[in-house]
């Protein structure tokens, strides 16, 4: 199609009227985030008290929130194009990393968690935004605004990191 030309190289191509098919990539993607429930579900028994329930909720929300932007960008991305399938496994590491830090992430294992949390996050946007072709300046200032939110973030999310205590606490 004449139009599939400006939408990108990389981005699904559109056929009105007709779903897009889930990749296996995709479904294996979404297995690593089933293991990272698991792994909530687990912290959430192993400290079943106001504050461990307070904790994993704030830990499901960071897993929901990389799950949630990365199956929106699949949407419009081919994952069925080698670069796409290389984000997405790259996608799937930092989600381990992330999963198996989840049980110690407000002990020793919260910079894990941090740091693969905003890998994932501003790795998926910045592919984006360098796969989304310059004519589509919508689509690119989506990616743009993303990004600044996460650096706007990360900017005011100061970081107090105490070797002899080896945790990671916000102040």
């Amino acid at each position: 199609m004449a139009g599939d030309d400006q939408r990108g190289a990389l981005f699904r191509p559109f056929v009105p009227n007709q779903h897009s098919r889930v990749t296996y990539a995709e479904l294996f993607f979404d297995l690593v985030f089933v293991f990272a429930v698991t792994q909530l579900s687990h912290t959430l028994l192993g400290d079943f008290t106001p504050l461990g329930a307070l904790q994993t909720t704030l830990l499901f929300l960071g897993v929901w929130w990389v799950w949630v932007y990365t199956s929106w960008i699949t949407n419009w991305l081919n994952p069925e194009l080698t670069p796409v399938r290389v984000l997405l496994f790259l996608l799937m590491l930092g989600g381990l990393v992330l999963s198996t830090s989840i049980p110690k992430a407000f002990e020793s294992r919260g910079l894990w968690f941090a740091a693969a949390y905003a890998a994932m996050q501003v790795g998926r946007t910045i592919f984006l935004l360098v796969s989304t072709p310059p004519v589509r300046t919508l689509a690119r200032m989506n990616a743009v605004r993303i990004i600044c939110c996460l650096l706007i973030a990360f900017h005011y999310g100061k970081f107090n990191l105490t070797p002899q205590v080896s945790k990671c606490s916000f102040k």
